[in-house]
């Protein structure tokens, strides 16, 4: 060890811990390392990494002032401040598979588990080290996006016999040039080559990409079903295969995908803002609250934490409790929405949040049976304004039409509906936008409204308009055991056929399943209780 020869290698070492710096560092001497940098912070960390071009860095998981070493190494890899010709090794002593699925996704060189023996850091180090040297001109050129360029280097070395170590890997990087300069017919080509010598799972994925990018959506799935079995693949798979199932408009499959993706790994917080879109969708505002609440928390002290999340959240927050009959899980959502927005105000204290705060708050008046006041918060608003975000004109439009603005939710919907056909909004997003803009002009009123007057229908014997009701209350809020058992109700107490037989059928299993497994109030358990008597077993006939 101590006669180890002198390297001039950059290393960046980031560790908040004194002891893990002085072990770091020492190793690194013994090894021969000379050139060494320690920050102490990750905004230190961030400042040496604009100014200077590591070739190592060694970023651990524990971190200060909130910002952790995962919340860091993707900060620096989507600013552009990791380079291709720079290495990364994350170290951390927390091996929660969560954690480790979501760094493994952003790709480091070398991922080590604390403790570790300088036998073990001294391999890591000199595998990645030489990996960067040996192929510096093609990450150079990687770096510099000047992909031709780099495609011609990589044929240059696979025509080289003593090149045959890095065959692999340039291989695959040949495959990743080939996907971003979007060439999928030549890229399928070449990935169809590669599996005929061996199938690399890295070809597999290229493949799928390819299939995607050309229409071949069941030659996509097929394969994706084989890459969901095998555990380095199952988390592109299931990205994937939510994207095809969207794109299918199979809206509740797309959505299990994603939140088995989410189990994995559960900070990419693209995933989890797909998953919060895809749930609106579904109209599962449980599964929507859940994912605006992880957005928030694996944002928070990092780069990616902005006010909309915190209002996201709120808003998510307000449409679950709409959408609950349970009490105390009400109470929960009711101050979640004012954590969420007294986290806003201190967080973002220097921005213009008034008006997006007002609709809020007006709408947690409308939640809390305020519904005048939340009018009166509501009526000076301006709604003819320029769109400058789709979520805070969609949320203003939601609570002018809860409270009974129709006029104005309709000219803001309206607006919406333009702003989305000139600026072609993200595909997940316009389609919920649209189906909200559908199921608001369907409605003349809130959902509990809704609700109510079908109740008073149903009394009165206006059958159809009862179902008619019932049927679109239960369409925007499915998990809503008062809702389910009124229509229910009204299925099996009508005197006369309210829907073709089929629909019945299928309205009938969907409110069973929402019923029998919700907690129900005296009052609804009796009514159930007796509808269950007279019930015959569901069937097609029934």
């Amino acid at each position: 060890m101590e006669n180890a020869p002198k390297r001039d290698e950059r290393i960046l070492i980031i560790d908040e811990q004194p002891l893990s710096q002085s072990y770091l560092r020492y190793t690194l001497e013994q090894l021969g390392y000379q050139n060494i940098t320690i920050a102490e912070r990750p905004q230190q960390a961030l400042a040496l990494c604009r100014n200077n071009l590591f070739d190592l860095i060694i970023c651990s998981y524990n971190q200060a002032d909130g910002k952790d070493g995962f919340q860091l190494f993707a900060e620096l890899k989507f600013s552009g401040l990791q380079k291709h010709s720079s290495a990364v090794i994350f170290i951390s002593a927390e091996t929660d598979p969560n954690l480790v699925h979501s760094v493994i996704e952003l790709q480091p060189d070398e991922f080590l588990a604390k403790p570790f023996v300088i036998k073990d850091l001294q391999l890591r180090i000199e595998r990645v080290l030489k990996r960067k040297q040996q192929l510096r001109p093609l990450y150079q050129l990687l770096d510099a996006q000047h992909y031709q360029a780099a495609l011609n280097y990589i044929d240059e070395q696979l025509a080289d016999a003593n090149q045959r170590k890095w065959f692999p890997l340039l291989l695959k990087l040949k495959g990743d040039i080939l996907l971003a300069q979007q060439e999928f017919t030549d890229a399928e080509h070449f990935f169809l080559a590669m599996l005929s010598i061996q199938p690399f799972s890295w070809a597999k994925m290229g493949l799928v990409r390819c299939y995607v990018a050309k229409g071949q959506e069941q030659q996509a799935f097929n394969l994706l079903e084989e890459l969901l079995l095998r555990s380095e693949s199952r988390l592109f798979a299931l990205d994937l295969l939510a994207e095809l199932e969207f794109k299918q408009q199979h809206y509740q499959q797309a959505q299990q995908h994603l939140i088995d993706a989410a189990e994995l790994a559960p900070r990419n917080l693209l995933r989890q803002q797909k998953l919060l879109q895809l749930s609106r969708l579904n109209h599962d505002y449980e599964t929507q609250y859940q994912a605006a609440r992880d957005m928030v928390k694996y944002a928070r002290y990092s780069a990616f934490e902005q006010p909309d999340l915190y209002l996201n959240l709120a808003r998510a927050s307000i449409d679950f409790a709409l959408a609950t009959e349970d009490e105390e899980q009400h109470s929960r959502l009711n101050r979640q929405v004012n954590l969420s927005l007294q986290a806003l105000q201190k967080q973002f204290a220097k921005q213009d949040l008034w008006e997006q705060h007002q609709v809020v708050q007006a709408r947690l008046l409308y939640l809390q049976d305020h519904k005048d006041k939340a009018k009166a918060l509501l009526r000076d608003l301006k709604t003819d304004q320029p769109i400058t975000s789709l979520e805070d004109a969609l949320d203003k439009a939601k609570a002018l039409h809860e409270v009974g603005l129709t006029d104005a939710a309709e000219q803001l919907f309206s607006q919406i509906s333009q702003h989305c056909k000139q600026q072609q909004p993200d595909p997940l997003l316009g389609a919920y936008l649209q189906q909200e803009v559908t199921e608001r002009r369907q409605m003349q009123q809130g959902p509990r409204e809704l609700n109510n007057s079908a109740v008073q229908l149903y009394q009165r014997g206006h059958w159809e308009q009862a179902f008619e009701a019932f049927a679109l209350a239960h369409k925007v809020m499915p998990k809503n055991a008062g809702i389910a058992l009124n229509l229910l109700q009204t299925l099996l107490t009508s005197p006369r056929p309210l829907c073709a037989p089929d629909l019945r059928y299928r309205l009938l299993q969907q409110c069973e399943l929402v019923v029998a497994g919700a907690t129900l109030k005296p009052e609804q358990q009796r009514r159930y209780e007796q509808l269950k008597s007279k019930q015959q077993p569901l069937s097609m006939n029934a």
